[in-house]
């Protein structure tokens, strides 16, 4: 792996990392329904903290397309489906801290469902490669849990009064896994390069 490569995963820390601001920020705004209103009702609020609010969406965003350059090259396929769904995710972070809820281009249209994707998609790229089977499985889990997220918006399940509350808690395992993605996947670059040496070494030996 070279520095570029490790550098653009490791950096994905920063997704989980700046999204701790996002998740909690509203806890900071006076008479702020933290219970119903989501994330993104930040950036309708007082200054201070929308523009904290959407500086922290665009590094997100901008983190997650550095992320998936750094998968791309990681990946053994000249297309790579997880890059490309990570890059769309990081456009529609990037939209969301431009433009706020008032506007179709929040999110791109929507584009945003294509973190469904994601998690599986890279399972799938890595499936043989990667000395963690819990990483396929969490991702696995991980996109079935979107896919149920996204039905119960959809088919108006999810009590407004509680919308603010379970976007919240959505948010975590979401953001979280590209840090476990990207320990995983350099964790796993690093044991094949040491794999390797040892190999070289005996064969010399």
């Amino acid at each position: 792996m070279n520095r570029a490569t490790y550098w653009s995963l490791y950096q994905g820390h920063l997704i989980w990392m700046v999204s701790i601001i996002n998740i909690g920020i509203g806890f900071l705004i006076p008479n702020f329904d933290v219970l119903a209103k989501s994330i993104s009702h930040v950036a309708l609020e007082a200054p201070i903290y929308s523009v904290t609010h959407r500086a922290a969406d665009i590094l997100i965003g901008i983190s997650m397309c550095v992320f998936s350059i750094g998968i791309y090259a990681s990946s053994k396929y000249r297309f790579s489906s997880g890059a490309l769904t990570i890059m769309l995710l990081g456009f529609s972070m990037i939209s969301a801290g431009i433009w706020t809820l008032e506007s179709p281009l929040h999110l791109l249209y929507n584009l945003s469902i294509f973190m469904i994707l994601i998690p599986v998609c890279v399972a799938l790229e890595f499936k043989g490669r990667l000395s963690s089977n819990r990483f396929e499985e969490l991702s696995i889990i991980l996109s079935l849990i979107h896919v149920f997220m996204f039905w119960l918006i959809y088919a108006g399940f999810i009590p407004s009064s509680y919308n603010g509350l379970i976007q919240r808690m959505w948010a975590i395992p979401t953001m979280g896994w590209f840090g476990y993605a990207a320990v995983v996947i350099i964790n796993n670059k690093h044991r094949i390069i040491i794999n390797s040496s040892k190999d070289i070494s005996q064969s010399k030996a």
